[in-house]
């Protein structure tokens, strides 16, 4: 009789949760190229028509406000921070630098931490590789 393996146990399910959860440098590694990667490559014009939007102004923010979003200050008509900036971010992949202030004059300053994070990142698992890499030679 077989043992019923946790998820924890079970390498694949506990690989897609390590993914989603950005918690490791492998997850974020492979996130963030991910993201940068499909917004380079899907073109610009077609994220405009999407039928997603924004979730903050859309939901969050007027039921938070109770329908009657602000008409001043950080949130007015319930625009939050990050309205615009998955378009802003394919303008900005395409090299189309005003569309994507003209999006979100954020995505500058959020492009610039994902590249920070995934070169970090990046020098993490490849120094923990060579590490690895030594030690097995070692052994041998």
């Amino acid at each position: 009789m077989r043992k019923a393996m946790s998820w924890k146990e079970n390498k694949i399910i506990s690989f897609f949760i390590e993914i989603l959860s950005f918690a490791t440098p492998r997850a974020r590694v492979i996130n963030l190229s991910s993201i940068f990667l499909l917004l380079a490559v899907i073109p610009t014009k077609y994220l405009i028509y999407s039928p997603v939007k924004c979730v903050f102004k859309n939901f969050l923010l007027p039921l938070i406000f109770q329908g009657n979003c602000p008409a001043s200050g950080f949130f007015a008509n319930c625009n939050s921070p990050s309205c615009g900036m998955t378009r802003g971010m394919s303008r900005l992949l395409h090299g189309d630098f005003t569309g994507a202030w003209n999006f979100n004059r954020l995505v500058f300053m959020v492009f610039a931490i994902m590249v920070f994070i995934l070169i970090k990142d990046s020098i993490t698992l490849y120094m923990e590789h060579r590490k690895n890499h030594k030690k097995q030679n070692s052994v041998l």
